[in-house]
């Protein structure tokens, strides 16, 4: 039963991860914690969940990624110069974690959530936002935020995107489908070193981990269509009310724990 309850979480969520350019950890990680519990099961702890996340965030990240380069939504120019520090800084958080409360990792979790809401609802409309011929950034802005999103998203096993995404969006000026299709890329980078972290210091259950990640790849192959097919202003209302509503969660159960 539990094995069921953890291939449909996985398959469900990766919609959502396709669809938003989320590695989907900012829904993974409540939903393994609560979920489990209405159908009168045990779950995983908040640890062994996270090391479970950021492995199946690995493989979902990497197939929606190739499935938006197929589009032309993603800038390798943006995931090297994302992907590199966010992977060194991910993997410094992880192994972090293993000294930290569990309550703590919680906690930190809905701060950066809260973050990234009020970031993508800053964003606004610019003309030529669908998929720009060409466009800057700045280069050492992009590395500081990589590097800082990337320590915090190692230690609760969730690569950041939910943060990295709006302030990519809104401090960067990506336009948002290359934010997508990027983020999934730097995603990929960032949730490597995770799960480096993650197996190196014993924190991932296996056969849980195998059914998630099974499940998880058809789900972000539907969502990455799903995505290319509505407006940008639509994917970032939902993006912003969805991690509006697990930050306000998670933050919960972090104050009453």
């Amino acid at each position: 039963m539990e094995l069921l309850i953890t291939g449909l979480i996985a398959f469900t969520v990766s919609i959502l991860s396709g669809m938003l350019g989320l590695g989907g950890a900012v829904i993974l990680i409540p939903a393994y914690l609560y979920i489990p519990g209405f159908f009168g099961l045990t779950g995983l702890d908040v640890k062994s969940i996270s090391g479970m996340t950021s492995l199946q965030v690995l493989f979902s990240s990497l197939v929606g990624m190739m499935f938006h380069r197929k589009r032309g939504a993603v800038d390798k120019r943006l995931v090297f110069a994302m992907g590199i520090p966010i992977t060194a800084a991910s993997l410094a958080g992880a192994m972090f974690s293993k000294s930290v409360a569990s309550g703590t990792i919680i906690a930190i979790f809905g701060i950066m959530a809260i973050v990234g809401v009020v970031f993508v609802f800053m964003k606004k409309e610019s003309p030529g936002e669908e998929l720009p011929a060409e466009f800057s950034f700045n280069m050492p802005g992009a590395i500081a935020i990589a590097a800082a999103v990337g320590f915090f998203g190692g230690m609760v096993g969730a690569p950041g995107a939910f943060l990295l995404a709006p302030l990519m969006m809104t401090v960067l000026k990506i336009p948002t489908r290359i934010t997508i299709g990027s983020t999934l890329g730097i995603v990929c980078c960032s949730a490597f070193a995770a799960s480096v972290g993650k197996l190196w210091t014993g924190q991932v259950p296996y056969l849980p981990t195998a059914v998630a990640v099974a499940s998880s790849i058809p789900g972000v192959l539907l969502g990455s269509s799903l995505s290319h097919r509505l407006p940008t202003k639509q994917l970032r209302l939902v993006l912003g009310l969805l991690i509006g509503a697990v930050a306000a969660q998670m933050l919960y159960r972090a104050l009453t724990s």
